[in-house]
């Protein structure tokens, strides 16, 4: 016997077979049962005519032929043991029935002849019988093993989505938690005076509040949406980074002043996948347009009837906050000082240079002005700056004779300059001079040695 027949249930080596190898049949018998017993009797004969008598073992105690009777009843069961009784019956006695002895009677003669047979015949239906009953119970413990792993899978899975679902929503309650904190945090963000930082904090506000995963940000500019922030987008998105009045979503979106939303058959085909969600940015104050968010991405979870209210309400916010801004920067460039009162502003300077030009060409006389311009203040603290700023603020006004201008040149109180009627170029390079010393002596001493530009130019006439 080979040792690869020792478990009838054995799965086959060959990728072709779809079976175990030792339940592959043939006429209701395994192959492997009928190749082994085949191998043992040309075997048992090879030997019995080459080496025994040729009386097929007859008279040996255990016979031979009880090995393929027992080792097929045990290793198969009934039907191969039955099998191997019946070949090792007919194997013994076909052609080789011995002759009845005087002393024999007829029962006493069949009982010697058959024998054997009905012994091996007993022995392979009984234990045949128990290798059956092994079987069947080794098969109900395969199947209730395989059914206990689908339950434990199904368990395991079911476990896996319980804690996946309820991780998300610990996520979600702890950001809800959050949310009024955060949402104050960016909401102060947008509350500037001062457009920059106004639209560097609508990008803060966003993400808060809609947690998109690409955005960006319109202004509108003589009748044209431009794109002015885009957040997320990748090499490969095309989206449009400006809208005219001619195109569908700018009437809608400002004309019509009215929010789009991806989820709506008609404004998906306004859309035309450029986005999820499009708001007009309209200002509570005065009803003006002042742009557009559009956001192009967003995920699955995100976009509810809450998320469309809230992103509703966010366009409105950053509509009055920019519109504010916008509002102050042009009032702004119409103020005649700066805030603390101390220089002229840069816009009425602006005007008042270019006034003086013209009416020095017409007159005969120079302006010259004279650019006061720090250095690395950006290094320097908010109380440092304005140390500086107050100092060139005072030596700028105890130094000027009446007619001169001093003023704010903008950029954020980082460049100032004196506007000099009257005075050559040659005369403002000595002015400067002395502003140049007048500057020192008022720094505090830390901040005394920062370097300061001093350049004097002719104004000309824009």
């Amino acid at each position: 016997m080979s040792a690869s027949t020792l478990d009838p249930e054995t799965p086959a080596t060959s990728p072709a077979a779809n079976t175990p190898a030792g339940s592959r049949r043939f006429l209701g018998f395994r192959r492997v049962a009928l190749i082994e017993l085949a191998l043992f009797f040309l075997v048992a004969f090879g030997l019995d005519f080459t080496v025994g008598a040729g009386e097929r073992f007859d008279g040996i105690q255990p016979h031979p032929f009880w090995i393929p009777v027992l080792l097929l009843s045990i290793q198969y069961g009934t039907n191969e043991g039955v099998l191997a009784a019946v070949a090792a019956s007919i194997a013994l006695r076909l052609g080789n029935m011995p002759e009845q002895l005087i002393t024999q009677d007829f029962y006493q003669y069949l009982y010697a002849v058959s024998r054997e047979p009905i012994l091996w015949l007993v022995a392979s239906v009984l234990f045949g019988e128990l290798r059956m009953r092994q079987i069947r119970e080794r098969d109900e413990l395969r199947a209730s093993l395989d059914l206990a792993r689908k339950e434990s899978d199904a368990i395991a899975r079911s476990y896996r989505q319980l804690k996946s679902v309820k991780e998300s929503l610990e996520t979600r309650v702890a950001g809800q938690l959050r949310t009024v904190f955060t949402l104050y945090q960016a909401a102060r963000s947008i509350d500037r005076l001062d457009e920059g930082e106004v639209m560097l904090g609508v990008a803060d506000l966003i993400r808060t509040v809609m947690r998109p995963e690409k955005f960006s940000l319109f202004l509108l500019n003589n009748d044209v949406l431009e794109s002015v922030t885009n957040e997320g987008w990748d090499d490969e998105d095309n989206y449009a980074r400006w809208f005219d009045n001619s195109s569908q979503l700018f009437e809608t979106v400002v004309g019509r002043q009215r929010m789009l939303c991806v989820a709506k058959h008609e404004d998906e085909r306004i859309l035309q996948g450029e986005g999820v969600l499009a708001g007009p940015l309209v200002s509570d104050d005065t009803g003006e347009v002042v742009g557009m968010v559009k956001i192009e991405s967003l995920g699955f979870m995100d976009l509810s009837v809450n998320s469309v209210e809230n992103f509703r309400i966010l366009c409105e916010w950053i509509g009055t906050a920019l519109a504010k801004a916008r509002q102050f920067r042009e009032l702004n460039e119409q103020r005649l000082f700066t805030q603390d009162g101390a220089l002229y502003s840069s816009g009425f300077i602006d005007r008042q240079a270019e006034f003086l030009a013209h009416l020095g060409r017409r007159l005969g006389f120079e302006t010259t002005s004279i650019t006061i311009r720090p250095s690395g203040l950006s290094r320097l603290s908010a109380g440092q700056r304005a140390e500086v700023a107050a100092a060139i603020g005072k030596a700028v006004r105890e130094s000027l004779r009446d007619t001169d201008l001093a003023c704010d040149f903008g950029q954020h109180g980082l460049v100032f300059g004196v506007v000099l009627p009257g005075t050559p170029v040659e005369q403002a390079q000595i002015v400067a001079a002395k502003l140049e010393s007048a500057v020192r002596k008022a720094l505090p001493g830390p901040l005394a040695n920062i370097p300061i530009a001093f350049t004097a130019q002719k104004v000309g006439a824009a």
